[in-house]
């Protein structure tokens, strides 16, 4: 007793400083940014830094919404972003559950993405092309296993969890070292500096009209920049696990300040090589290698397996980190919003009974995540870049933008607009997004 008060005492303390706080919510760096930011920048230069602006101008100009949401969560006692929309809107049930639902299809791909990182990295150490999907499925029971046994252990009023923040920290440190020391390898290891790479890419007529927008025959897609730039920012306070490390396990809203500075810093900091490392692959594996993989497989190029096993325990450390953290807000809020309301109305639950059997769900939850993630991963990720399959998610958060940011500002916003706007929303992301990206796999069905 007395060492785990002791234990527990320390971690709250760690928890408590600024600086632990703004290296979690770079929990939103995840295997798309490890891997997937690469292959997006291999694809179209500059274009991919859209994904990290949108996030930095979010926490630069809009951090007083988020302090907002923190005092207002912390008032009372709200433990989901769909507590917090409900919350805005007369406590609605409906709204609740709504949005629980759409957070729960939404983030499926998004834990594809992770899962498909996860499988394709070990194909790469292993230098096998087969066998993705067994391993993902493992990936897939493993994850889910260690995040049941990391965050459902026992039901917190508070729903927060010192040990998950910090451990969330340490593992964005870990990732931003092992993405940096592949960063240096390349530029200054296999190349002289950032000066050749660029030279090299610039001599190369097919490169340099792919890569540089001022060469491309097309100009700048001005639209998709901001479309992307705009969904950055939103899901960088809808996305549900970024709600929980930003909102819920906030401790002191004066840590606010240090990350609105702080996590932009490693924003920029984490980005620094991606163009290095997505024009150093194309330059020495060639034009029609898998850039999603590039981190890996240079390292692997030059001799130098130490460094690729480093760079995939980063990788695994982001996709870790993302699904532990997504898995555990999201099946608070299907225990809370979807399961706890009709078990309340069926009151066939003894209150000592009710705890352990919302404990159940929540695991019941988060395998049923992780199984969605990787039948998703089956039926339309396979031969989908990473950032395509993120993106679907990204579209899917920022449908609860009108419902949330209208009713922090507006006193004329009601119930029945918000579940009506959602809805509507929900309903076009998934014939839009939802639908065609599983179109091949029906269509093999057919």
């Amino acid at each position: 007793g007395v060492r785990i008060t002791v234990l527990r005492g320390t971690i709250s303390s760690v928890v408590a400083r600024p600086t632990v706080y703004a290296l979690s919510l770079a929990v939103y760096c995840t295997a798309w940014t490890y891997y997937g930011s690469v292959g997006r920048a291999a694809a179209g230069g500059p274009a991919f830094l859209a994904i990290y602006l949108g996030p930095t101008l979010a926490m630069a100009l809009a951090w007083l919404v988020l302090r907002k949401m923190v005092r207002i969560a912390r008032e009372q006692r709200l433990t989901s972003i769909a507590d917090f929309i409900a919350s805005r809107h007369g406590h609605s049930r409906a709204l609740a559950a709504l949005v629980s639902s759409v957070a729960l299809v939404g983030v499926v791909p998004y834990v594809a993405l992770q899962l498909k990182a996860i499988a394709h990295g070990v194909g790469l150490l292993a230098g096998v092309a087969a066998g993705e999907a067994v391993i993902a499925a493992a990936a897939a029971v493993l994850l889910a296993a260690f995040t049941i046994a990391f965050g459902t252990r026992t039901l917190d009023a508070r729903e927060r969890h010192e040990g998950l923040v910090a451990a969330v920290a340490v593992e964005s440190v870990f990732k931003l070292l092992a993405f940096v020391a592949v960063g240096a390898f390349v530029t200054w290891g296999l190349f002289d500096g950032p000066g050749e790479i660029a030279a090299r890419v610039a001599a190369d007529a097919v490169l340099a009209a792919r890569l540089l927008p001022a060469a491309g025959a097309g100009g700048f897609d001005t639209a998709g920049w901001f479309a992307l730039l705009l969904l950055a920012g939103l899901s960088v306070l809808l996305l549900p696990r970024q709600f929980q490390v930003a909102v819920v396990e906030n401790v002191d809203e004066r840590h606010l300040k240090r990350a609105s500075w702080l996590f932009p810093a490693y924003l920029l900091a984490i980005n620094l090589f991606v163009l290095p490392i997505a024009w150093g692959g194309l330059l020495v594996l060639g034009p029609q290698a898998d850039a999603d993989g590039f981190v890996l497989a240079l390292p692997l190029q030059a001799g130098q397996p130490a460094l690729a096993l480093l760079a995939y325990l980063g990788g695994l450390s982001a996709a870790t980190g993302m699904v532990v953290v997504e898995a555990i807000a999201v099946g608070t809020m299907v225990s809370n919003d979807l399961v706890l309301p009709a078990l309340l109305r069926r009151g066939a639950v003894a209150d000592a009974a009710l705890a352990p059997r919302l404990l159940r769900v929540r695991r019941v939850a988060i395998v049923a995540l992780l199984a969605l993630g990787w039948l998703y991963l089956q039926l339309a990720g396979e031969s989908r870049s990473l950032v395509s399959i993120g993106l679907v998610s990204f579209a899917a958060v920022a449908q609860f933008a009108p419902a949330l940011l209208l009713g922090l500002y507006w006193q004329g916003g009601t119930k029945a607009g918000a579940l009506a706007g959602l809805a509507v929303g929900a309903a076009l992301w998934a014939a839009l997004l939802l639908a065609p990206a599983l179109a091949p796999a029906w269509a093999g069905w057919a």
